[in-house]
């Protein structure tokens, strides 16, 4: 189990994106306000060398709002393309009605005026607070295009420089689906942890997936797989295929935990992962019944757009 209680850390993703907007101030204070444990965030390093605390690699038609007050068409620019303060322009308070995304937050309240923060408003916020929180922050970066982010070596190394500058190294957990960034960091600080990210394991196997576990369109699904049957080029050369399973490579190649989508977790996949001394956390587990079974068997963090679901379900264990 974790280090601070025989309880799984309750840890409110982006913030607590079911209750307030994804990713911003409103939200990380109120997942501070509920009690959480700490809460998982999404950065990108944009043009002029700031990290930014934003999920996708461009702006989001569904959530960013122009100086004119209505959403941005289409795609946005790239973040790594933009300004810190250039970024400043855009409100991401408000999810823009009749998307996908917004139907698929319906309990989400509203912040108008929010705007993208940057990872050491974050720490910040947290120092204000006074508590033990931590972070777990997700390096984002595009293994299949990496033309569209930063390299993942170059924005690990500009995430450690900011932890460091805040002191906040020993209260941080990387993670990420692109494991070269990590395998950087913990050469650039052995102490930072990091736990190794992985896609949902459905998507590479035999049978069709289920729709519950949000694959990809096809062609993209087909470009994963085949990725995988060779040298994917997320796991920095520590691949399925050589070592057994994605946890074994997650430790061979210097994890500290595993970050698997909360479905992959069985109680051998569990004990697989622990009796090789890494901790491990699920993505993203909204259902009660989800929560409270994963609990139960010993997981060490839950990952939730609803923290206050998963302190009703901890309160009760």
């Amino acid at each position: 189990m974790n280090s601070v209680s025989t309880k799984p850390w309750n840890i409110a993703h982006r913030g607590g994106a079911g209750l307030r907007p994804e990713n911003t101030l409103a939200a990380f204070a109120h997942a501070l306000d509920l009690g959480v444990d700490g809460f998982e965030l999404d950065v990108h390093v944009c043009k002029d060398g700031t990290v930014v605390v934003f999920h996708d690699d461009a702006l989001k038609p569904e959530i960013v709002r122009g100086e004119n007050g209505q959403w941005i068409e289409g795609p946005g620019p790239l973040i790594k393309d933009l300004t810190f303060a250039e970024l400043q322009s855009y409100d991401i308070g408000r999810l823009k009605p009749g998307t996908k995304y917004a139907a698929r937050q319906p309990n989400q309240t509203p912040h108008d005026g929010e705007r993208i923060p940057r990872l050491a408003d974050v720490i910040a916020l947290i120092n204000r607070s006074g508590g033990p929180e931590r972070i777990w922050i997700e390096l984002k970066t595009n293994f299949m295009d990496r033309s569209r982010t930063n390299a993942p070596e170059a924005t690990a190394k500009t995430v450690l420089r900011v932890l460091r500058r805040e002191k906040f190294i020993e209260r941080a957990v990387l993670v990420s689906f692109d494991w070269p960034g990590l395998i950087a960091a913990k050469k650039i600080e052995p102490a930072v942890q990091c736990w190794f990210t992985t896609l949902p394991q459905s998507w590479f196997g035999d049978v069709p997936v289920p729709p519950a576990d949000g694959p990809p369109p096809a062609a993209e699904l087909e470009r994963l797989r085949a990725f995988e049957r060779s040298a994917a080029p997320w796991t920095g050369g520590f691949d399925r295929a050589t070592y057994g399973s994605v946890i074994k490579a997650a430790k061979a190649a210097g994890a500290d935990g595993w970050f698997p989508y909360f479905a992959d977790i069985t109680r051998a996949s569990l004990k697989e992962a622990h009796e090789l001394g890494l901790q491990v956390g699920a993505w993203t587990v909204n259902e009660a019944d989800d929560l409270a079974r994963l609990a139960d068997w010993g997981v060490d963090g839950l990952c939730s757009d609803y923290p206050d679901r998963l302190s009703g379900v901890l309160k009760g264990l």
